[in-house]
């Protein structure tokens, strides 16, 4: 039908070309002027045809406007300009979300787009085979952390993630517990130079602690002497590169080389990727310096490196592959959990009764202070504790927002259809403090909101910190784990306050979630 209404179109315009040129030129008008106001007068139509095309082309978008309520913003640009800075995101959803409702339709320039915090929608969207391609945003993550788990299209997502599912097996994540424990230990000493010393920022120190376990985990227990991880240059590429990433997907422009290099920001970006890429690179290489065989599986699965270059020598995977996956996994779990750990002891800095709770349960498991070892069948009976680190995930989400897109047309349960072609904001942080599902203190921290009686009429999917579905995180075990650990041993030795009050903690979106201003903390020795 397409097809017949542009030949029938081309065919119209070809025969008033025709009938002009019959026409009588005028007195007083010269030849040459009357074809130049036909030309144009045929552009005009032309452009006029093709505009109602391109909007009969999208008629279903618009139809799920009247729909779903939202934001219509202005021509061409939508509410894009309402979300180009990383502070202001997370206040213009929740406006919306007020004003409209748990899921609004809007324009992303000239993209339709859903914000979604109603928890069946969100089971509809994660568990539908057409909603698993991440957002168009997510894009600009390529070109710093690479191609990878993180942002890889399906089916391709589909096939490394069955590949490097082994790499987070249970029986693995239990083989790094000694890593988690040996690295608290040296956390520990660090954090002896701080207790009675005034209000610090931790979250350096909590930073390059992840990320020396992050790479032990991943790429060896060797990669602790390496020269980038003494000095912490790998520790600031990966904060530039973090950084730049985001400004990328705010600022969609500075995808372009020459853009960022217009901005100035070329410089410091490409040399912090280099230096990871580098470092990545000399630990494969040294890996497949030291097997001469190609064995028919794995010799051992308890390191990430492991897997990925034994597919590589099976020929399943490239060596930009395994780069390209290894510098996302280190890049997911090393930011996450030191935010989930720096937020947890916030948190339990201003709401000291909890914090008090949270030490009573892990003195009865640990009586003797100092660097004890943590077992995984300990972090089963810190029941509290689970409560605490859920109720700190619930309220400061590690990712605030996630983005979604349909690669098919998607029928919802309560049977709306979402087209093709539509980019879905999946609000974690705004789902998570809905009065509707979490009652009315729910924009507070309360870790009864995890009492089982207090969960068994909520949905499922009303709470997802690493989302949940067919995509959810693959290292969301890995994070639990190493949070628990880490916190029992913090807990339990010292105790943490704060002046900074928590109704002054302003919430920014920056691919993970951050804070406009970061409390500072007192430590106290525990006896």
């Amino acid at each position: 039908m397409q097809t017949n209404f542009c030949n029938y179109c081309v065919d119209a315009i070809s025969n008033v070309r025709l009938l002009g040129r019959a026409f009588i030129v005028l007195p007083g008008y010269p030849e040459g002027h009357f074809y130049s106001m036909l030309t144009w007068q045929l552009w005009c139509a032309l452009l006029c045809v093709l505009w109602f095309y391109f909007l009969w082309t999208r008629r279903r978008f618009y139809l799920l406007a009247l729909k779903i309520p939202g934001p219509l913003g202005y021509p061409i640009i939508g509410m894009a300009h309402k979300l180009l800075h990383r502070e202001n995101v997370l206040r213009e959803f929740g406006y919306y979300l007020n004003k409209h409702g748990p899921v609004i339709f809007s324009w992303l320039g000239p993209l339709p787009f859903l914000i979604v915090t109603e928890p069946q929608m969100l089971q509809d969207i994660l568990t539908s085979p057409h909603c698993v391609n991440k957002g168009i945003i997510y894009k600009a993550i390529d070109d710093g952390a690479g191609v990878g788990l993180f942002s890889l299209d399906d089916p391709r997502w589909s096939v490394h993630r069955k590949l490097l599912n082994p790499a987070f097996g249970h029986k693995v994540l239990l083989s790094f517990v000694p890593t988690f424990n040996t690295e608290t230990a040296s956390l520990l000493k660090s954090l002896d130079n701080l207790v009675d010393d005034g209000e610090k920022d931790l979250i350096p120190l909590l930073q390059s602690f992840t990320l020396s376990i992050a790479t032990q985990t991943t790429m060896g227990s060797d990669v602790k002497g390496n020269e980038s991880m003494k000095n912490n240059k790998l520790l600031q590429s990966y904060q530039c590169i973090l950084e730049s990433m985001t400004d990328m997907c705010f600022s969609p422009w500075l995808c372009s080389k020459i853009m960022r290099q217009l901005f100035g920001k070329e410089e410091h970006y490409s040399s912090a990727k280099s230096e990871i890429r580098g470092f990545i690179r000399r630990l494969i290489e040294k890996k497949l310096a030291k097997d001469t065989e190609v064995p028919p599986f794995p010799q051992d699965k308890n390191i990430f490196l492991n897997l990925a270059t034994d597919l590589l020598k099976r020929g399943i995977f490239s060596s930009t592959n395994v780069e390209d996956e290894s510098n996302v996994i280190v890049f997911g779990a090393f930011e996450t959990t030191a935010n989930t750990v720096a937020y947890t002891l916030i948190l339990l800095s201003m709401f000291s009764k909890y914090q008090e709770k949270a030490f009573e349960e892990i003195l009865a498991l640990f009586p003797e202070s100092g660097d004890f070892e943590v077992t995984y069948a300990d972090t089963q009976q810190m029941v509290y504790l689970d409560l605490i680190i859920n109720e700190s995930m619930r309220v400061m989400a590690p990712v605030p927002v996630v983005s979604r897109q349909t690669t098919q047309d998607v029928k919802l349960s309560n049977g709306v259809v979402i087209p093709k072609g539509v980019q879905i904001a999946i609000d974690i942080f705004h789902l998570h403090r809905s009065k509707e599902i979490w009652g009315k203190d729910a924009e507070t921290f309360n870790p009864d909101h995890f009492l089982p009686h207090n969960l068994q009429d909520k949905h499922p999917y009303a709470f997802i910190p690493f989302t949940k579905g067919i995509r959810n995180c693959i290292g969301w075990r890995y994070a639990l784990i190493s949070a628990k650990v880490t916190l029992a041993k913090l807990i339990r030795n010292y105790k943490f306050s704060t002046s900074f009050k928590f109704e002054n903690l302003y919430f920014v979106e920056d691919i993970t979630m951050k804070l406009m201003t970061m409390p500072l903390l007192e430590l106290s020795r525990r006896n």
